[in-house]
């Protein structure tokens, strides 16, 4: 499996109307479109003709037309119709589009670079439910795809930049609970201590005990589930989608089940999670800067950084095309926040 080999999503469906779409995932543009049927479609936007951006370009009854000589596309990359050729004169073989493979779920319209896989993309848990309350957020970050993974599934940072609203410092110790499986990393936090915080005060039921885990899931997934009860449990999933080597573009989908007043916990959690993203993309911008000033990484590990080092090995053998095994390990940490 290479890794443009996969899913990533391209766009919210409900911003690819009647107008092409411009798209960049790893260093490539992508355009996107609906035809008539209302079905969305995917090539390299670059025009067979003079290589004029597409996307810049219109969407007349379901064909993409270039804004340089008006040729159309139909959703195949096929080009049906160039207005300078005389009537009955042929189209040229080579006049098509460089389609690329779409799927649309969960509100994305998801695209593949490469060679698309027959699995469908990973779901969004609960998006949407019945019981559930559910919002999105798109954020671009001035970092790597592994940095803001690495990122989101991160705890100790969080006493630092999110100090107050998130965590804050706190000497108790915990056990942390890592497996290691072929494409994925789950780590389970047991009997965490709960740090007063702006979350923790507003949102944490009390006298509950707080199931914690964090996960890695190939290629670009993480999640981070905080469980109470069966009437409370709030779930963060991140999909990282590169633009290229230094920016990622990421989408998130925040939901929550708290009862029958899950709208009115949204009211107050659905800013403080904007202001908590934000710092993320401070602190990744200064870090991202840094490592560009640097010429790369020149990391040092130590065990609390638990999932880094397996992911890191997991993305490393889909970008050579190795199968992943079937080997699956688990191992203790102390730690704490």
């Amino acid at each position: 499996m290479s890794l443009q080999n996969e899913w990533y999503i391209g766009c919210e469906s409900r911003r690819l109307k009647n107008r092409p779409l411009a798209v960049r995932l790893f260093s490539t543009d992508f355009v996107l479109w609906r035809d008539a049927e209302g079905v969305a479609h995917a090539a390299v936007d670059r025009c067979a003709h003079r290589n004029a951006p597409l996307s810049k370009g219109s969407v007349e009854a379901g064909c993409l037309v270039c804004p340089y000589h008006g040729w159309k596309y139909d959703g195949a990359g096929e080009c049906r119709h160039i207005p300078s050729l005389a009537e009955g004169r042929p189209i040229p073989a080579a006049a098509r589009l460089l389609t690329r493979s779409i799927y649309e779920q969960d509100g994305y319209v998801w695209l593949c670079p490469g060679v698309a896989p027959t699995h469908a993309p990973r779901s969004f848990p609960h998006c949407d439910a019945p019981g559930w309350t559910t919002f999105r957020m798109r954020t671009r970050f001035d970092s790597n795809v592994e940095a803001c993974l690495e990122n989101f599934l991160d705890c100790p940072h969080t006493a630092t930049v999110h100090r107050g609203w998130f965590r804050n410092p706190d000497p108790r110790e915990m056990d942390a609970v890592v497996r290691k499986g072929p494409d994925s990393v789950e780590v389970a936090f047991e009997k965490e201590p709960t740090t007063n915080s702006f979350i923790s005060r507003l949102f944490y039921p009390k006298h509950c005990q707080l199931h914690h885990t964090d996960q890695f899931l190939m290629p670009n997934l993480s999640r981070v589930d905080y469980r109470f009860d069966d009437r409370h449990h709030f779930i963060v999933t991140s999909q990282a989608s590169p633009v290229d080597e230094w920016t990622t573009e990421v989408y998130t989908v925040i939901t929550f089940c708290y009862g029958r007043i899950g709208w009115l916990v949204r009211l107050a959690f659905e800013p403080m999670s904007r202001h908590i993203i934000q710092q993320d993309v401070d602190i990744l911008r200064l870090q991202g800067a840094n490592l560009r000033r640097f010429g790369g990484t020149d990391y040092t590990h130590t065990e609390t950084d638990l999932i880094a080092l397996h992911m890191q090995s997991l993305r490393r053998r889909a970008e050579r095309g190795e199968t992943a095994g079937t080997e699956v390990n688990e191992k203790r940490v102390r730690l704490r926040f």
